[in-house]
Formats: C-alpha cells, structure tokens, sequence
C-alpha cells in the first residue's frame, strides 16, 4: 500500500463523545493531518459541509440527541454537500441489522466498529484514500454530472490499475444509466455477471429492464437478487415498483412491508408503503407506515407537512370502517398538535389541519365536536391566521354541518 501524505488532506471529526473526539483527533494529528475541523453534532456539521470541502469525513452513527449518522448521510446524499471525491468514513459501536442497514443505503464508504485500534484506522483510511486517489479523475466527472467523460476515465483507470476493473465496471453501467444507454448498461451487466455473480451487477441490469419497459423481466431479476443476498433491500423498493406497473399491487405492499421490516428508519419507503395502502384502503398498514414517517420525519431531510396530513388523513380511512381505539385517537392529536406546532405559521397549512380536523368528527358523528372546531377555524380565518375554507369543504364537509359559508 502507497504512502499517503496527510498533511495537505482536511478532515471532518463528527463525534459528539468528548472522550472519543480527543482520541480520534489526536489519532488524525498522528496520521499526518494539519487541517481537522470538529462537529460534535449532525447539525453544525451540516453547516460546516455546506462552506466547506473536505478530503476526509469521519462521522460516529450516534450523535445524541438531534440527527443520528444516518439522517447526517442522508441529508449529505440529498444535498450533495460531500464530493464522490472525498471519503466518508462510518464509525459505529452498534452492530444492529436495523443500524447496518439503514446506513448502509446512503452508501458510505467504508464502515469501521469501535473500539478500533490507529494502527486499524490508518489501514482502513490509507486504503479508502488510495482508491479515491486512483479514481480521481472517474470521480471528478461524476461530481460534474460529465457522464460520458466518466466512462472514458473509468476505462483509463482499468488500464492503469486492472484490479479496480469491477468498480470502474459498475460505475461504467450506472454512467449508462444516467444517459438512458440502456443496451449498453445491459450488455455491460451480463458480461460482468458472466465473470463473477456480483449483487451490482444483477441489480442494475433489473434497472436497465426497468427503464426499457421490460417489467417482467426486471422482476425476474429483482427476485433472484433478493433470494441471493435478502439484505439488499433496494432491491425491494424496485421490485415493488415493478410489482405496480404490473398491476400487482397487493404484492408490491407485501414487498415493502418486508423492505421496512429489514429497514425501518428509510422515511422515503415508509411514506412509499403508506401511499400505496391508502390506494389499496388498507389504512391501518397507511396509518402505521405514516406514524413512523412522521417520527423519522423530525430529523430527516425530507420533512414536509404531506407526511402529517397525510398521516392524519389515514385515519378518517380507519374512521369509515370502525371506531377509532384510544391509542389512534391519541396518535391523531398527536401528529395534529406536531403539525400545528412546526407548520401553524403557514395559514393554508392550518387551514388543512382544521379541515382534516373536522372530517374525522363528521365520520365519527361527533357533531358538536365538528362544530366547535369549525368555529375556530372560521376565526382564525377571519383574523387571517388560516387561510379561506377549500372548495371541497364548503361543497362536502360544510353542508353537514347544518352551516354554509354564506351563513358564517
């Protein structure tokens, strides 16, 4: 293995352990590194990611209380905030398949468990770096969306280095898959399946089938995937897509049921598996899949008020069909009051909030529950904290209220 010089590479230390921090730190200072920044929360680190680039991101999983490492992951993929050039290292005590899994999805590059030794840390950073050194170029066009220049740095680097042949063989085919080449992404997976039976490899074939139409096949090659390695859990969120074109809805359900149990704190494909209930009216599997949406939703970067309405919206679903129990009752005011409290500022928010509000108590034929809160609603309206009632409420829910519009 090539020696590195740290000295010229900058660092990110996110660790919220005092302790640990000295340690990992001085372990750093001892590599040879000049320039460590230190974030003892996922939040401060964020602001520092977005003013700053760095070679090294060294992120503990538990950050206290706030974003855990995987949140901080996920909102780094979203936003793009780390480079593919730079190397972003997972540190973790916990072993837990719910902790591997969901990290695992927003793709780190490497994972190292404590406690671990420096001697442990330098082989596995010395290692990372070395890839990315040799993968500069691939990288660097990534990072520019350049996909055509990426395929054509990828078959230098081959040439120079025949042993990264099966990264830069994957990042050929999902290069292909981003300029919908999808023959070429085929050809090149089957050729790389022929060598070695490599989960990438199957997977973005299933995609390119996907993306041509082929659905039948894409499920084919989805579910053999998932009978070789059933921890592939996109794999999953996939063939649940397929499942829909095809019109097997139940079974797409079925699938992501599945997908969250291997990985429940995925918001995306919790919010996924309650819409496809709701469309199913399976509204306990929508209100459970949205409950937990609404929780990982506190610290995600894909928070938004759609999560909450529509949790809350299940539960009128559940209404229709028998009386709410204690537990849902409480859980309804519970994400009410979360909406009120984190989106009340905006008035076409609160107004849903009411409207949603008042549909439950018609469904349950609590009248005069309905009425006062209506009542409510219509002072908050006319001091504009809510804005004006919707069409659909003053056609559907209004009239059932024994009032009209034009009465208030």
């Amino acid at each position: 293995m090539a020696e590195i010089d740290f000295s010229n590479q900058r660092a990110l230390l996110i660790e919220d352990m005092a302790e640990a921090r000295i340690l990992q730190k001085k372990m750093l200072t001892d590599f040879g590194f000049k320039q460590i920044e230190l974030a003892m929360k996922a939040e401060s680190a964020i602001e520092l990611l977005r003013s700053n680039t760095y070679d090294v991101v060294l992120s503990d999983y538990n950050l206290g209380s706030g974003k855990d490492g995987q949140q901080l992951l996920e909102e780094v993929r979203h936003s793009n905030l780390i480079p593919n050039t730079s190397t972003y290292l997972m540190v973790t005590a916990e072993t837990s398949i719910e902790m591997v899994m969901g990290a695992i999805e927003y793709q780190p590059d490497g994972y190292i468990s404590k406690p671990f030794s420096q001697a442990l840390l330098q082989r596995r950073l010395l290692k990372l770096i070395e890839s990315k050194q040799k993968l500069y170029d691939v990288n660097h066009a990534l990072d520019q969306k350049k996909y055509e220049q990426a395929i054509e740095e990828a078959v230098k680097v081959v040439e120079a280095h025949p042993f990264l042949e099966s990264k830069c063989s994957r990042i050929k085919g999902e290069c292909f898959l981003e300029l919908e080449q999808y023959d070429n992404a085929i050809e090149l997976f089957q050729t790389a399946l022929k060598e070695r039976k490599m989960p990438w490899a199957l997977f973005g074939l299933a995609k390119a089938y996907f993306y041509k139409g082929n659905y039948e096949e894409a499920e084919s090659r989805f579910r053999q995937l998932m009978l070789d390695n059933r921890f592939f859990v996109n794999a999953y969120d996939w063939l649940a897509k397929c499942l829909v074109k095809l019109d097997k809805k139940e079974e797409a359900q079925t699938t992501l049921i599945d997908a969250v149990a291997k990985s429940p704190k995925a918001i995306l494909r919790q919010i996924e598996l309650g819409e496809l209930s709701s469309e199913l009216n399976d509204f306990e599997t929508s209100e459970m899949s949205f409950r937990r949406a609404v929780f990982l939703a506190k610290h995600s970067i894909y928070s938004d008020s759609s999560i909450y309405f529509q949790h809350l919206k299940s539960f009128i679903g559940i209404a229709k069909e028998h009386e709410l129990s204690n537990r849902q009752v409480d859980n309804f005011k519970i994400t009410l009051k979360k909406i009120q409290k984190l989106f009340g500022d905006n008035p076409k928010i609160k107004s849903g909030a009411y409207e949603i509000e008042i549909e439950l108590f018609i469904t349950q034929d609590k009248l005069n529950q309905a009425k006062s809160a209506h009542l409510l609603y219509k002072q908050d309206v006319d001091m504009g904290l809510a804005a004006p009632q919707s069409d659909r409420f003053k056609k559907k829910l209004e009239p059932l209220l024994g009032e009209s519009s034009e009465e208030s």
